[in-house]
């Protein structure tokens, strides 16, 4: 009779352990980023945020105003055969694209073509008002990179493709984009895909650590993929259907034991 008593609890403390194995999820110390960053305390050696280049087949907007409304009809780039694309998270206007062609020169309304390739956003707005001003007078350029996407897959709420119109963007953003980090995502481990000059790189960053901060990863870059890879603990929940029938087994043999030993 004691041998089944040690029996069942035996089998009991078993399964005990295995429903618990099965359903604990990811402690809420992996799932905190920066957690050895105190807080006021200041992180000194970081890197500048990246001064973007535009490149041949950039998709630009670019804007030309003047106070002269009927004027400003005939530099509208939104004429003509141009792309149209639209702003995501909250603007509502459609935009218009230009693309940068091979030979390094955008062609607009008016203006005809203006050399853009290897200059930076602001200094595309010069040349554009440089070349506005034979035309035009009092003149505002605003120019946008319209084909600044991230890719973030993997452990965050909402994967897909998230374009930015600022002049940079962050990880945090992007994670910030995709909705946050489910909780399975191993943060100290995100991977970073990009395509440079000499091929694919890949970095990992820890975003549990203020390391990452440091990372040449940490602002993106445009086409760059961000993935957060699952943890041990998704494979284990993905098994707890098995889990369910094991513990019912178990406890079956229970009730069997206990039946037969009365």
């Amino acid at each position: 009779m004691k041998r089944c008593n040690r029996l069942s609890l035996l089998v009991f403390l078993y399964a005990l352990c295995l429903v618990s194995a099965l359903t604990s999820c990811t402690s809420a110390k992996k799932l905190t980023f920066l957690q050895d960053a105190d807080p006021g305390q200041t992180v000194k050696g970081l890197p500048k945020p990246p001064v973007y280049k535009i490149k041949a087949g950039d998709n630009l907007f670019v804007s030309i105003g003047t106070q002269d409304a009927d004027m400003n009809k005939l530099v509208d780039p939104s004429g003509g055969s141009q792309t149209t694309l639209s702003f995501e998270g909250g603007a509502s206007k459609s935009l218009n694209g230009n693309i940068v062609q091979v030979d390094g020169t955008i062609q607009l309304p008016m203006l005809g073509k203006v050399a853009v390739e290897g200059k930076t956003l602001s200094e595309a707005e010069d040349q554009v008002r440089q070349s506005a001003k034979d035309y035009l007078k009092e003149v505002s350029v605003k120019v946008r990179l319209l084909t600044y996407k991230i890719t973030v897959m993997g452990e965050v709420k909402s994967p897909g493709i998230y374009y930015n119109y600022n002049s940079y963007v962050t990880i945090f953003d992007a994670i910030g984009y995709a909705q946050g980090t489910t909780d399975f995502a191993k943060l100290q481990d995100v991977l970073v895909l990009r395509n440079t000059p000499e091929g694919s790189k890949t970095y990992s960053l820890n975003l549990n650590s203020k390391s990452s901060l440091k990372s040449d990863a940490y602002y993106l870059q445009p086409g760059d993929v961000v993935f957060l890879q699952p943890g041990r603990n998704k494979g284990l929940q993905q098994r707890l259907p098995l889990a369910g029938v094991i513990v019912g087994s178990l406890s079956a043999i229970l009730l069997l034991l206990n039946y037969l030993h009365k």
